[in-house]
């Protein structure tokens, strides 16, 4: 038995052990404690992947249907959510992507631009990451577009399949369109909703050009710290003309120009949805449906049962299931109540505060997922606000650095897509994760500081 395999047991059987000590601790009517348990053991499966995705999912919703810890109507509620069916979507459009060959045409495209050079690639998918984030109102589309390419253009510049080439380009779409767009105040779903619930809640109107000058400081630092930790990822140097496979000039095929036309009017829509209020999830599953359709040439007949995976579907469920039950028996609303006083917000102390609502705002969107948080962090801005003397709007700035700043790759659903598309591994980005999260902490947020002393917004 490997040690890798020997700390997997190890790490369930404490977890099961801590589990039962709970529930023989408790009686059946202190549901709070026994739901903390199962959504902490739940969470720990999920981040270190000891049980399959849809196992630990599976075993969440009985845990909480035995407990009563809610109606099952809340405990099944991620299968009505947007996020749910976009994600679900985005890996038919992925498949349909690979197999009809048009990532690999789209990439034969950039190849022409980059070459075997990786540092050119890496460059060229962080500027796409960018652009999509300008162009389309929520990451998992724009992961949907560009991860397929990026897994194509890896192959086309020679880069096996679990290579470091390979996984350093995967991870480059994946975090390059969701990390630095936070600047962009339409490019997130969390930051969408954070704004709307400060609207209902304080009456406070987004302001698109305000949001991006607070927020581009650190942006800026999360970019450039995603270049120097990618760039470098693998092989610097160019790969021989021997290594390098021959270009290709084919032109398309009347699937990949049909596929390409349906990308084009589905980005057309997202792009366009405070216009017409269309969902970006319904506008992908139309997608899907069409790509799915018999005679499409899209898909094959089998490809759900062949090439699709659907465990990162039901593993996004799964922790919907545990941030609805979490905030169904008010273990949200204790956990904000026992440790905001903790925080010690003060009147003056101006770092200190933006540290500690930063942080909270992590413990926070990492028990809920980031599209998730906003619910529980809006309300309490106004309680934050207060205690530091802050506007309310600075206060839900901070917020925002918290949630876009994840730790590990489950807390952004859309990077749980990026890896199902890509198939990489969870440690290599979660390294990236932690390295991104450290600059914000040691550079990114005191940057913000003196920014935000510059420009007035304390």
């Amino acid at each position: 038995m490997t040690a890798s395999a020997t700390m997997s047991r190890a790490i369930t059987a404490a977890a099961v052990i801590g589990l039962g000590a709970v529930f023989a601790l408790t009686s059946a009517d202190q549901i709070v404690p026994r739901v903390a348990v199962v959504g902490f053991v739940a969470i720990l499966f999920f981040a270190t992947r000891l049980l399959p995705e849809i196992l630990t999912t599976v075993l969440c919703f009985l845990a909480f249907l035995a407990l009563g810890a809610a109606p099952p109507e809340v405990i099944f509620s991620g299968f009505a959510t947007g996020g749910f069916w976009l994600l679900f979507s985005g890996l038919i459009i992925g498949a349909a992507i690979t197999h009809s060959g048009l990532g690999h045409q789209v990439a034969t495209r950039i190849f022409a631009r980059t070459g075997t050079s990786y540092k050119r690639a890496v460059l060229l998918l962080c500027l796409s990451g960018l652009s999509l984030g300008l162009l389309v109102p929520s990451t998992i589309p724009r992961i949907i577009v560009l991860m397929p390419v990026a897994v194509s253009l890896a192959a086309t510049m020679g880069f096996e399949t679990g290579s470091r080439g390979q996984i350093g380009l995967a991870i480059t779409a994946a975090t390059s369109t969701l990390l630095p767009t936070y600047a962009i105040l339409t490019a997130n779903l969390p930051t969408i909703v954070q704004y709307g619930a400060l609207e209902t809640l304080y009456g406070i109107e987004p302001s698109y050009g305000r949001y991006f000058v607070a927020q581009l400081p650190i942006n800026l630092v999360r970019f450039a710290l995603l270049l120097a930790l990618l760039l470098p990822f693998a092989r610097s140097e160019p790969l021989s003309d021997e290594a390098a496979p021959p270009r290709s000039t084919q032109p398309m095929t009347s699937q990949q120009k049909r596929l390409l036309a349906l990308l084009a009017f589905a980005i057309l829509l997202w792009g366009t949805d405070s216009l017409h209020g269309i969902s970006p999830a319904w506008v992908a599953l139309s997608v899907a449906a069409i790509a799915l359709w018999p005679g499409s040439g899209l898909l094959e007949k089998d490809a759900m049962k062949t090439k699709i995976d659907l465990s990162p579907a039901f593993f996004l469920v799964g922790i919907f299931a545990v941030s609805a039950v979490v905030r169904h028996v008010g273990l949200d609303s204790m956990l904000a109540d026992s440790l905001i006083p903790r925080l010690a917000l003060a009147a003056g102390a101006d770092l200190h505060n933006l540290y500690a609502i930063t942080g909270f705002s992590v413990l926070i969107s990492h028990l809920t997922t980031a599209p998730a948080a906003p619910v529980v962090l809006a309300p309490l801005a106004g309680a934050m606000a207060e205690a530091a003397n802050w506007p309310v709007h600075t206060v839900a700035m901070a917020q925002i650095f918290g949630i876009s700043t994840p730790l590990l790759p489950y807390q952004a659903p859309p990077l749980i897509l990026a890896m199902a598309l890509a198939h990489f591994s969870v440690p290599a980005l979660t390294r990236i994760c932690l390295g991104l999260a450290v600059g914000v902490v040691v550079i990114g947020l005191p940057l913000s500081y003196l920014w935000w002393q510059a420009i007035g917004i304390f």
